[in-house]
């Protein structure tokens, strides 16, 4: 069997990333599962259960209203743990060593994890999507921007992981970045409601804020309209991605730090 599988001709970069896929996938009920019942825990409660208790907002039903958002938040924890763990694992048993002395070049090394947490958050997205959109019967209006901003959201979530990973010392590290940095700059991007409501200072402020930007692509994508204009959400999260992969491709390239 390992004969058959085993293929001389793979390149090393396939074999990586297979590893990183494989790693979560083998546990798909606590690393993909147990991110879309949160997601959808919130869809239930929040749209389903108390959504009549609430107006909607700009004239749209408030369960639809949040699901951009939710997916937004969802698809970025996902990438921030995949790479935190995956890259500070590596480096705590000294297994990054090795893959660092392999034909593998730095790039091939820093996209095969970044692809690693994209593939996982396309997987635990589609999950979400493919229960909330049945339940609150959220349509996508402007197929474009979401794409876009889709793809925007896991570049971000992946280098964002992998760059934690790169920095953290401790899992105390890791796990405190997540609850101090990551998930409150999900809750007052606008997931819940929208800015325009805001008080100017309150509303300057969200503006600050990189997952704003995350919120209002998904958002626009299935809604057809935000807080904010398509174009501008769009270059303001392209541009966090790219210097995010700039400064992720530089931490790869001299590697003292993945050596730590």
């Amino acid at each position: 069997m390992s004969e058959l599988l085993f293929r001389a001709d793979r390149s090393p970069f396939s074999w990586l990333l297979e590893r990183e896929v494989v790693r979560y996938l083998k546990i798909w009920q606590f690393t993909i599962a147990g991110h879309v019942v949160s997601a959808l825990l919130f869809v239930l409660v929040f749209g389903l259960a108390l959504g009549t208790r609430i107006d909607g907002v700009h004239g749209v039903p408030y369960d639809r209203f949040i699901v951009g958002g939710l997916l937004g938040q969802a698809v970025l924890i996902v990438g921030y743990i995949n790479g935190t763990t995956s890259l500070f694992e590596a480096r705590r048993d000294r297994y990054l060593h090795d893959v660092l002395a392999s034909p593998l070049r730095w790039w091939e090394v820093n996209l095969a994890l970044v692809l690693g947490g994209v593939i996982r958050g396309v997987i635990t997205g589609i999950g979400i999507l493919a229960i909330a959109m049945p339940l609150t019967g959220a349509t996508v209006d402007r197929p474009l921007v979401l794409g876009l901003g889709a793809a925007g959201t896991l570049t971000v979530a992946g280098q964002v992981g992998v760059l934690a990973g790169a920095y953290a010392r401790t899992l105390d590290h890791v796990y405190s970045l997540e609850a101090l940095v990551v998930l409150p700059l999900g809750f007052l991007g606008g997931i819940f409601y929208s800015v325009s409501q805001l008080p100017p200072f309150w509303h300057a402020l969200s503006e600050v804020n990189p997952v704003f930007y995350i919120v209002q692509t998904l958002r626009i994508g299935f809604l057809g309209s935000g807080d904010i204009p398509a174009g501008v959400a769009l270059g303001v999260l392209w541009a966090f991605a790219v210097a995010l992969s700039s400064w992720s491709l530089l931490v790869f390239r001299s590697g003292r730090r993945l050596k730590q």
